[in-house]
């Protein structure tokens, strides 16, 4: 038995199992510029799920281990919020 593309898409997509991981993906998603990333506040995050600041960084902190999204620092500014982008299989 080996491991297909698609089982690896099928897992990673049963992570999408809870509302505010749902919302948070959409929201990267549908806010993508021409380079494929969006920048969006911790706080737009808390606001659009309605959860605390610490409860969307793990929600985050999941999508990342299980490889649906990467993120980096939009600038070298230490107050600069992160920049997010869907990791397309």
């Amino acid at each position: 038995m080996s491991i297909t593309l698609e089982d690896i898409v099928a897992i990673q997509h049963q992570s999408l199992n809870t509302l505010s991981r749902k919302i948070i993906f959409l929201m990267i998603k549908r806010g993508q510029d021409n380079t494929g990333w969006t920048t969006i506040s911790g706080g737009a995050f808390s606001k659009a799920t309605a959860l605390p600041r610490r409860s969307v960084d793990y929600v985050i902190k999941h999508l990342i281990s299980v490889g649906l999204i990467e993120r980096q620092k939009s600038a070298d500014n230490t107050n600069a919020p992160f920049k997010y982008r869907i990791i397309e299989a």
